[in-house]
């Protein structure tokens, strides 16, 4: 059974909660590559940044198209250095 036909709605993106069925809202409302979905529905925004859900909005957003997919894949930026909470709430950095 291939799950983009199936009638069960089911989770994208798990940092920020984003279901199947919302995505699919937003691309009948115009959404038409990885990177708007992402700015409209905030999947692929969360703790992992997209490195879980990622392939699956390039996917979901490439096979729905009826035309040539217009393909902008999601960018991953991961932080230049960590930096604990700790940290910045102590006040180690500028004083």
């Amino acid at each position: 059974m291939n799950i983009m036909n199936s009638n069960e709605d089911f989770t994208v993106c798990r940092c920020e909660n984003v279901t199947y069925s919302e995505m699919m809202k937003a691309m009948e409302k115009g959404v038409n590559n990885s990177r708007e979905m992402k700015l409209k529905t905030r999947a692929g925004m969360g703790f992992c940044n997209g490195r879980t859900c990622g392939h699956l909005i390039n996917k979901i957003t490439g096979d729905t198209q009826h035309a040539e997919p217009q393909f902008i894949h999601l960018k991953s930026q991961p932080p230049i250095r960590m930096i604990s909470f700790g940290t910045l709430a102590g006040g180690e950095y500028n004083d």
